[in-house]
């Protein structure tokens, strides 16, 4: 991430009225960091504080930031659970700075205590409760985006990113092949819109028998089965097979979609045709996640032919 000068979080501290000295480092602030985040006491209550920066020259992703903290707000504001951008005492979402060149936004959250899931917490009952998060955010966004400019958040946008910077000839025309068939998919405000969009097990929190999603930095207009498909990336890395060698294990995963899709539909219908997409929606993530590893990746001949196969003949999940 690029770093946070002393003068910028200085001035940040001034703006939000905070004791700069009480501010206690909590996490981010690496290289592949999006942000970093500090907590401090406020009339005896622990908040949250996240840092971002972005180049001056790129003054169109301070909008998408704006956007994005707007959405994670109006879902907590609408009763979903997450850890969301709140109004500070300037009666703001955000503040920012400029410093070396760089805009600086901060803005402020509730701290929840809880740690993130691991594969082995995900219970039946968990996953159940999981979906039904999802599914409730799903009806939520319906009426979010009839308030917000979101033509510049599609999922075309986000594979042009990708694609750009894949190196790797191969799954660079996975990501072409993939994106001419999204094209053609049905796209209503009842299966696409504006989502989480990086719903995975490290951006859910888990505490006092609940969870709370965080992180909303990936959010754009999406389909919505890729909040979906998106949780199961962690077993299937892990527990089941599937994402870079065979499926082992379907039942697991069979499992976990019955109980997350129950869950889900308990507070938003999808019709059963995005049911239907699952395995083509997986492959999408396995091209992602290809992608942000591909440097790692590329040190491990056997890892990456196993990768490369599993996105050009994708294994069958449901």
């Amino acid at each position: 991430m690029i770093t946070v000068t002393s003068k910028a979080l200085t001035e940040l501290c001034n703006k939000l009225s905070i004791k700069e000295k009480e501010l206690v480092f909590i996490g981010g602030g690496r290289e592949d960091s999006d942000g970093i985040l500090y907590s401090y006491e406020l009339d005896k209550e622990k908040i949250v504080i996240k840092i971002l920066a972005f180049p001056e020259h790129e003054k169109d992703k301070l909008t998408s930031f704006e956007t994005r903290v707007k959405f994670a707000n109006y879902l907590g504001e609408n009763g979903i659970n997450l850890s969301y951008p709140i109004l500070n005492q300037n009666g703001n979402i955000y503040e920012t700075c400029y410093d070396n060149k760089h805009i600086y936004t901060a803005y402020v959250m509730n701290y929840f205590s809880g740690r993130t899931l691991e594969n082995d917490d995900l219970t039946d009952e968990l996953v159940h409760d999981w979906g039904k998060i999802i599914g409730k955010s799903h009806k939520v966004t319906k009426s979010f985006q009839d308030k917000v400019d979101v033509s510049n958040f599609s999922y075309k946008d986000e594979i042009s990113f990708f694609h750009n910077w894949c190196k790797e000839p191969t799954v660079k025309s996975a990501w072409k092949e993939i994106e001419s068939y999204l094209d053609v998919l049905p796209k209503s405000r009842d299966d696409y819109g504006f989502i989480h969009n990086d719903n995975h097990q490290r951006n859910v929190l888990y505490g006092d028998g609940n969870l709370t999603l965080i992180d909303f930095d990936c959010s754009g207009c999406q389909f919505f089965i890729q909040d979906i498909t998106t949780p199961v990336q962690g077993l299937m890395f892990d527990k089941t097979g599937g994402m870079i060698s065979p499926v082992y294990d379907n039942d697991r995963l069979k499992r976990f979609f019955d109980h997350f899709i129950s869950g889900y539909e308990k507070e938003n219908h999808l019709d059963n045709f995005w049911y239907g997409e699952i395995n083509n929606f997986i492959n999408y993530r396995r091209l992602l996640l290809y992608t942000c590893m591909q440097d790692w990746i590329d040190t491990n001949t056997e890892l990456k032919n196993g990768f490369i196969q599993n996105i050009i003949n994708p294994p069958k999940i449901m």
